[in-house]
């Protein structure tokens, strides 16, 4: 691992980085746009009126076209559905702009380009020439998780280098200790499996065959997937490359340059406007995990916003230490996962540039969850990071409320990333690894303040995901599903409801036994929490049924066949052996006929639950979007069983006994706290925590 950034005397103004000390807690200072070089500023005065709005808007087209080609020339689930970036940036590695299906990438997708003109551009044993393609998937040179795999490639004009490329999406192999890319059971780096450092993997235009097999042999369980995949990355960045040389031979490399360098600019000046508008102060907020993967426990993520004049400071002390697990991070991570929230809703019109992100400073003290160590494993750094998405959610809301952008504030999403992943030989006798986007890509969207939420709206961590169609997986992987369906009061009860996820089940078939595993959270406590007194999503644990009569029931016909997780639980119609357990499961041999359980976490709400509307309580009840138990108990709505027309009266008397009961229950802020402080999780659920009630860490960790 490189200590030193360097920049030499030699190399061009407008292409040297500031310098930085290389490691995985400092890459994140590369999120700041480098200084404007004179090249630049030449290009961007020349210029003339309409020029930037008119070549905005066809990069913009340059960009969907690219990601459109990206999606048409992979194979695997999430690519498909869209988890995945296309981008240009400068020629120093500052992001310009990206048609994005995931923003995590549009943020730390500038760190391998700028690692490589650190470190590389000046190597006389590496350099950067035209038709070089170079590829990464390491979170400690700017990635997110071994999973994320990018091609990236230099643009070339008149012998100039004037831009970069690039294509990024999610892999669901790595060839890890366990299948899916992302092990529960790793414990350090080096059970993660390939972690491609930044490397030159073609030249001319072509890739390498040698580095594509060492890529392939890498990934044994789907070998087909990486080869097809990885030509698809480089298809993607190579479309963009070819499309910005014909713009730089129609207007010049200066009006190019210029351009690039004007989006990340006007970025900036945009960002730092909409933030002065808001109010200055400090906004606290909180989340929890509810686990790190082979085990539950309690996480804490602690943001405090401070926000002066035009620039935000996230600092992330009193999150909760590093552990010996793969739920851990690094600052530039958790900024990228804060970027989720930040690109798609107060900035959303906004280019997806590193310069709408310069008013942020990022504070993420060394030895918590979200600075680990070197060594840690990182690879369900996703999954973690909820600890990042709902804080982030929660303090801009609070900061934007009393602005022209309230229209932008909302609840937090779902924030689950709910998936079973699965492996083994197929019907058709292939190796196979892959992962459910049903579940993943149909979360809950958060309420807003004058709308309830999305139902299965997509995936928190890819607002432009799409579900997969439930169908395919059937006709390619070996397992039929039971039900795939919106989870009843899933979504978090308030004045505005949050959106609805959704529930299903697989049941092997064909084949003797499939490898799977289970990614989620919010079995014990929800990340999806409520906003200005909304509630939660609803928990989600995980049902097995194994050794059952299922095919037996399906062949005679019967009828009480199960058709949602409560009537799986319940009912229990299906004999054979039941187990409850956490979302989150570890790897294990699923038998032909299992029944398999996976629930999709609903939208934070938002406001009081006893200010919505009694017709849009009793519509939710027809639709079946919430229980009978829910209409009466939450939102004290009174009605005829029979017809469910509206008892006005008793639903008023009901709202205004229980709003009584509340004042009943109150007590002054100082008798509140005195007792609230007496209160303390079991020990068991503060295993990894930190210490009570701080986060501090309280062991040293060994990694091997």
């Amino acid at each position: 691992m490189a200590t030193n950034a360097h920049s030499s005397p030699e190399i061009p103004e407008h292409f040297r980085v500031t310098p930085i000390e290389i490691s995985p807690s400092t890459m994140v200072q590369w999120l700041k746009p480098e200084p404007i070089s004179p090249i630049e500023q030449r290009g961007m005065d020349s210029l003339t009126p309409g020029d930037y709005e008119i070549y905005d808007e066809k990069l913009k087209n340059i960009l969907d076209e690219s990601r459109e080609i990206f999606v048409r020339s992979g194979v695997t689930n999430l690519l498909t559905a869209g988890d995945l970036i296309v981008a240009v940036y400068t020629a120093n590695g500052d992001l310009a702009n990206a048609s994005a299906g995931t923003y995590l990438h549009c943020v730390t997708g500038c760190l391998p380009v700028k690692y490589v003109m650190s470190q590389y551009f000046p190597d006389p044993t590496v350099g950067v020439h035209e038709g070089d393609i170079f590829y990464t998937n390491e979170a400690r040179y700017g990635g997110i998780h071994n999973p994320d795999q990018m091609a990236f490639m230099p643009v070339f004009h008149d012998g100039e280098l004037i831009a970069w490329t690039a294509a990024l999406a999610h892999q669901p192999e790595t060839g890890a200790v366990e299948p899916g890319g992302m092990p529960i059971l790793a414990r350090s780096r080096n059970d993660e499996g390939m972690k491609l450092t930044p490397i030159k993997v073609g030249e001319n235009y072509r890739i390498k065959r040698d580095l594509l097999d060492m890529m392939v042999n890498f990934i044994h369980r789907s070998p087909r997937m990486q080869e097809i995949d990885t030509r698809a990355r480089v298809t993607g960045a190579d479309r963009v490359r070819v499309r910005m040389q014909e713009l730089a031979r129609a207007q010049g490399n200066d009006f190019v340059r210029g351009l690039l360098r004007k989006l990340v600019v006007e970025a900036e000046a945009s960002a730092r406007q909409r933030i002065a508008r808001w109010n200055d102060g400090i906004y606290r907020a909180v989340a929890f995990s509810d686990t790190i993967g082979r085990e539950p426990a309690l996480v804490r993520g602690y943001l405090t916003a401070s926000k002066k004049g035009d620039t935000i400071r996230m600092d992330f002390t009193g999150t909760s230490p590093e552990n010996d697990s793969s739920y851990n991070a690094y600052p530039h991570i958790a900024a990228a996962h804060a970027a989720i929230y930040i690109f798609a809703y107060p900035f959303h019109d906004l280019p997806a540039s590193n310069g709408t992100l310069a008013p942020f400073d990022w504070e993420v003290p060394e030895g918590t969850v979200l600075n680990a160590a070197p060594d840690a494993a990182i690879s369900n750094s996703p999954p973690l990071c909820c600890i990042v998405m709902t804080p982030a959610t929660i303090a801009m809301a609070k900061m934007m409320f009393d602005s022209p952008d309230r229209d932008k504030v909302g609840a937090p999403n779902g924030n689950m990333g709910s998936e079973i992943v699965f492996a083994g030989t197929s019907q058709y006798g292939i190796a196979f690894a892959d992962l459910d986007g049903c579940t993943l890509n149909t979360e809950g969207q958060g309420a807003r303040p004058d709308m309830d939420g999305a139902h299965a709206y997509g995936f928190p961590w890819c607002h432009a995901g799409r579900a997969p169609d439930a169908e395919f997986y059937e006709s390619e992987y070996p397992f039929l599903r039971l039900f795939y369906r919106l989870k009843e009061d899933s979504g978090g009860f308030g004045m505005w409801q949050g959106g609805h996820g959704t529930e299903t089940a697989l049941a092997p078939r064909h084949v003797p036994t499939m490898f799977w595993s289970a990614i989620g959270k919010s079995s014990n406590i929800s990340v999806g929490v409520g906003l200005f007194g909304g509630y939660p999503s609803s928990a989600s644990p995980g049902v097995w049924v194994t050794n059952t009569n299922l095919w037996d029931k399906m062949t005679r016909g019967d009828d009480d066949v199960p058709t949602d997780a409560v009537s799986v639980a319940r009912d229990r119609t299906v004999d054979g052996e039941y187990l409850m357990e956490h979302l989150t499961r570890l790897t294990r041999v699923g038998q032909n006929g299992d029944i398999i359980v996976q629930l999709a976490a609903g939208g934070g709400g938002y406001g009081d639950v006893l200010e919505r509307a009694p017709a849009l309580v009793l519509s939710d009840l027809r639709q079946k979007k919430i229980s009978e138990w829910t209409a009466r108990n939450i939102y004290q709505v009174r009605y005829d069983p029979e017809t469910l027309v509206l008892d006005h009266d008793a639903t008023r008397a009901a709202r205004d006994a229980a709003r009584q009961e509340r004042i009943k229950q109150g007590m002054p802020w100082d008798a509140f706290i005195a007792e609230w402080s007496t209160k303390k999780p079991d020990a068991d659920a503060l295993k990894y925590f930190g210490h009570w009630p701080d986060g501090a860490s309280e062991q040293t960790l060994v990694r091997i």
